[in-house]
């Protein structure tokens, strides 16, 4: 049986953002395949077991909210206590393969069998943030900057083999950090089919205390600058001032920039249509995409997000910015999804009209986004990753 040792700075129910989800359905996928996977994460050690183990945090690594300077100050110390923890475990533990899924976990961990996924880059989320300089902006660049780079470059060297969820990420690692294309692999995030017995829209929405008759707007992500929430609560304010009823538009998730949110959509006096839940349950969070009637990513960088295939799978229509990147740069606009100019409220305000009214392309947009999120299931995607676990352990 092959032993596979997962490394990863977060990992559920200790979700921050896409990576935890990510490796808990790849872990479950391998499991299913045979392959003995043992992991070590940040989180609660009461909640260990024998093959997921929790390491108790003493910094801000984990933490969604605004963070202290204390916190964030501890965070290289959670990482060397954290690397030492997983030394240990390869000392005591036979593994045939590592892998880490950031590198800024494990990027000084050696293993002769190591691969390291690569989600996004310092580089690029950098670029995003310079745009928002305010105060976590600057601690998150300053992250980046001071460790974020070396942690990556010391994956890289520690590495056999580097998987990125996309191409545009990919090409980051060979233009930017110079890594030869044959070390890399482009693996992208996946989705696991919806069990039969999920409540139907109505259900949902009565679950939810959602009238029927509103047509519903959903977004879910960390509130951070390179999501461009800012987009929607600005194309809201557009759909009211032209005069659109019976719609709502609920935005999941939270992060720094949800108080800041929260205060533009009473600045634009949206209140009324705009409805922030935080964080929703992974378990609660099926009821929300079934409830819903769009749901809509208003990113500037995405390496691939398992949102828009968690809601496609499930047929609902996506609308998503027109960035080059990840799913929405290889998504047929049109067919999969619609896109929108990044950052443009109207025309994102546009495209809701569009599917508001035209119940045709509702329909033709649904079972897109149904065919588009079924050519990633999680299946598919655990075997790749064993393949370049084998690939791994050829190369010398």
């Amino acid at each position: 049986m092959l032993r596979v040792l997962m490394i990863t700075r977060e990992y559920p129910p200790f979700v921050v953002g896409g990576v935890a989800t990510h490796t808990y359905y790849l872990t479950k996928y391998l499991r299913k395949m045979g392959i003995y996977v043992k992991v070590v994460s940040f989180g609660d050690p009461k909640l260990s077991t024998e093959d997921t183990v929790f390491i108790e945090p003493r910094s801000s690594i984990i933490s969604k909210e605004t963070t202290s300077i204390a916190g964030d100050i501890r965070v290289p110390l959670d990482i060397v206590r954290y690397t030492n923890f997983v030394k240990n475990v390869l000392k005591e533990e036979q593994f045939d393969t590592v892998h880490v899924q950031e590198p800024y976990v494990a990027g000084f961990i050696s293993f002769e069998h190591k691969v390291t996924t690569i989600h996004d880059t310092s580089y690029g989320e950098i670029k995003g943030y310079m745009k928002y300089l305010d105060s976590s902006s600057l601690k998150r660049i300053a992250f980046y900057i001071a460790m974020g780079y070396t942690l990556e470059f010391a994956s890289i060297l520690t590495s056999k083999i580097i998987i990125n969820p996309s191409i545009d990420v990919a090409w980051e690692m060979i233009k930017v950090y110079r890594v030869p294309k044959e070390k890399i692999r482009v693996i992208p995030n996946g989705v696991e089919e919806p069990p039969s017995n999920e409540p139907s829209r109505d259900a949902a929405r009565e679950i939810l205390g959602i009238p029927n008759d509103h047509f519903i707007v959903f977004t879910t992500a960390q509130h951070v600058g390179r999501k461009r929430i800012d987009t929607l609560i600005r194309a809201a304010k557009i759909l009211k001032n032209k005069g659109v009823k019976g719609f709502k538009i609920i935005i999941g998730g939270k992060g720094p920039l949800t108080p800041h949110l929260k205060n533009f959509a009473t600045k634009l006096q949206v209140n009324d249509i705009v409805e922030f839940t935080s964080w929703v349950p992974k378990e609660k969070l099926p009821l929300y995409y079934r409830a819903t009637d769009v749901f809509v990513i208003t990113s500037e960088y995405e390496a691939g997000p398992i949102t828009m295939l968690e809601a496609g799978i499930r047929s609902i229509p996506i609308i998503i910015s027109d960035i080059p990147s990840g799913f929405a740069m290889i998504a047929k606009n049109g067919v999969d999804c619609l896109k929108f100019k990044l950052g443009d409220p109207n025309d994102l305000a546009e495209k809701m009209i569009m599917l508001m009214n035209d119940r045709r392309l509702w329909k033709k947009l649904a079972l897109g986004a149904k065919i588009f999120a079924s050519a990633f299931t999680w299946e598919r995607i655990a075997r790749s990753t064993m393949k370049i676990y084998r690939d791994s352990r050829l190369i010398e």
